[in-house]
């Protein structure tokens, strides 16, 4: 399976008509956004672009993604949100939590997390892919190089379920791969990396993932 993951668009239509030229090119069997779909606002004319993809497009919000757009997903017949959902194509599962509230140094997925994390506790597996969109606490989260500034809850939530892939984005420049465990951690920031990163998964052995 070859997953195609992106981070942060920001409703920029360069960027957006990036990733669509890199769909043609590479054939991908899903993209997947780690959330900052738009900016606040006006989601519709980024969701009509999204739904003529020639792939399945599955997505969390991040913290410029309001909570309404929640509903816009379902008037999308190429769109599904995996906030609390768990989706399964070619045999792969996939799940992810929505949300990001940025604080000094740190993120959260929300106020509430520990609710948060007993619902989606039982849809994760080692097999799952897990979407969220800030990075875990430690990995792929420093700000300037310097301060760590990802999410304790997810760090925690990775340690205990060990998915097989934690796909994330927030923290632009910290965009890269790198592991906790036997979860290979994916920022694709397309700010950083251009166009994001391009998953191939096998059946066995560790994915490899490249910078598209």
């Amino acid at each position: 399976m070859l997953i195609y993951a992106v981070a942060d668009i920001h409703a920029d239509f360069k960027r957006l008509a990036r990733i669509g030229e890199n769909i043609k090119r590479h054939s991908p069997d899903v993209l997947v956004i780690a959330g900052d779909i738009i900016n606040y606002f006006k989601p519709s004319p980024v969701f009509k672009y999204l739904n003529t993809l020639p792939v399945p497009v599955f997505a969390v919000r991040g913290n410029s993604d309001p909570l309404y757009i929640e509903k816009q997903f379902k008037n999308y017949s190429n769109l599904t949100s995996l906030h609390l959902n768990r989706v399964t194509i070619q045999s792969v599962p996939f799940a992810g939590l929505s949300g990001t509230i940025p604080l000094p140094f740190r993120n959260r997925v929300c106020f509430r997390e520990k609710l948060l994390m007993d619902k989606i506790t039982p849809l994760i597996d080692r097999q799952t892919i897990l979407v969220v969109h800030p990075p875990p606490w430690g990995v792929l989260d420093q700000v300037l190089g310097r301060f760590h500034s990802g999410s304790k809850m997810v760090r925690d939530f990775v340690d205990k379920t060990r998915p097989r892939i934690l796909i994330c984005g927030h923290i632009h420049e910290a965009a890269g791969v790198d592991e906790i465990g036997e979860t290979t951690v994916v920022n694709c920031s397309v700010p950083k990396t251009g166009k994001g990163m391009m998953i191939e998964l096998g059946v066995q052995g560790d994915p490899i993932v490249e910078v598209v």
